[in-house]
């Protein structure tokens, strides 16, 4: 029987082409409490995530993590901007289990927007 492990599988590969952004929000900032052992957010941010719609992938959604200190819009923008597609640049999954279920963990060292295709 064959042993498959997580570095078997391209998990980024199978990423849409066509990511249509959907969403931006800030992303809180944890920090360990040295009293209590657990992560509790700090009140600062530590970057941004932006929901995405895989449009090539029947609009399946990811969310994809962002260390930045400003989004690339907000989320305003977005709503006034219609239709706004992304491009994601070193992008890195890390699967891990939640609940006993095998859960998907994005990041990216950067989002771009692209530019609208004239009609």
């Amino acid at each position: 029987m064959a042993e498959w492990k997580m570095k078997d599988f391209d998990l980024v590969g199978q990423l849409g082409k066509e990511l249509l952004l959907v969403e931006v929000s800030p992303k809180p900032k944890y920090e360990k409490n040295e009293v209590t052992g657990k992560n509790e957010r700090t009140g600062e941010i530590d970057g941004y995530t932006y929901e995405l719609l895989m449009k090539d992938k029947k609009y399946k959604s990811i969310r994809v993590s962002v260390s930045s200190s400003e989004p690339i819009i907000t989320q305003s923008e977005l709503d006034k901007a219609g239709e706004t597609f992304v491009t994601l640049e070193g992008i890195h999954c890390n699967p891990y289990v939640s609940n006993g279920f095998i859960s998907l963990s994005f990041k990216a060292e950067g989002i771009n927007i692209k530019k609208k295709q004239p009609a």
